[in-house]
C-alpha cells in the first residue's frame, strides 16, 4: 500500500508540469482564437453544467494541473494528501466547466425571429404602394432597437405614417396596417 502511495507522490510533479504546460498552451491558443473545446462522448449527465461537460479537454487538463499542484503541497500528508489532491482536481474540473458555461451565456447573436415583429409598431420608411404590391419599407421598433423590413399593405401608405405589423409573410416581407 505504501508503494502505491509512493507512485502517487512521484506523479505529482509530472502532473503539475505536464498539466500546467498544457493549461498555458490552451490559454495562449484561446487568446489567439484557435482554442476549441472537445467534449468527451460519454453518457454522464449528472456531471454536466448547463450545456458544458465537466469531462471536456479543458476540465481534464484542469484536473491534472491542480491534482499535481495540490499534491506537491500536501505530499507529506500520506493518504490524506492524496485525497486532498484528488478533491482539488475534481473541484477545478467543475470550476472550469462553470466558467466556460458562464462565458457561453455571454454569447448573443442579436438575431430576432421574424415572427416576433408581428404586432409591433412602426413607421413607413419608403411609401408602401398598396394593393399588396412590394416596394415599401417600414422601420419597426422592438425591445429598444429598430429594424427596417420590407412591407406590403392593402392601401397606399405614405412615408412617415404610423403602422402596425399585422403578419409575417416570409422572406423578410411583412403585411402592415395603418395605425389610427
Amino acid at each position: 500500500m505504501e508503494k502505491l502511495l509512493t507512485v502517487f507522490t512521484d506523479s505529482y510533479l509530472f502532473c503539475a508540469v505536464f498539466g500546467g504546460a498544457l493549461f498555458i498552451l490552451m490559454f495562449i491558443l484561446t487568446l489567439v482564437g484557435i482554442g476549441h473545446d472537445a467534449e468527451c462522448d460519454c453518457e454522464i449527465h449528472d456531471g454536466d453544467i448547463g450545456e458544458v461537460s465537466v469531462l471536456s479537454i479543458k476540465g481534464i487538463i484542469a484536473f491534472i494541473t491542480f491534482y499535481g499542484l495540490s499534491g506537491l503541497c500536501f505530499k507529506f500528508s500520506s493518504w490524506g494528501g492524496w485525497l486532498v489532491s484528488v478533491f482539488c482536481g475534481v473541484v477545478m474540473m467543475f470550476v472550469t466547466a462553470g466558467v466556460i458555461s458562464l462565458v457561453l451565456k455571454l454569447q448573443h447573436s442579436g438575431n430576432v425571429k421574424p415572427e416576433t415583429l408581428v404586432g409591433c409598431p412602426g413607421n413607413v420608411y419608403l411609401t408602401i404602394p398598396g394593393e399588396n404590391k412590394p416596394g415599401g419599407q417600414v422601420t419597426v421598433t422592438l425591445s429598444g432597437s429598430t429594424r427596417v423590413v420590407s412591407a406590403i399593405a392593402d392601401e397606399t401608405i405614405e412615408t412617415g405614417a404610423a403602422v402596425t405589423v399585422e403578419s409575417y409573410l416570409g422572406d423578410n416581407l411583412y403585411k402592415v396596417v395603418r395605425r389610427s
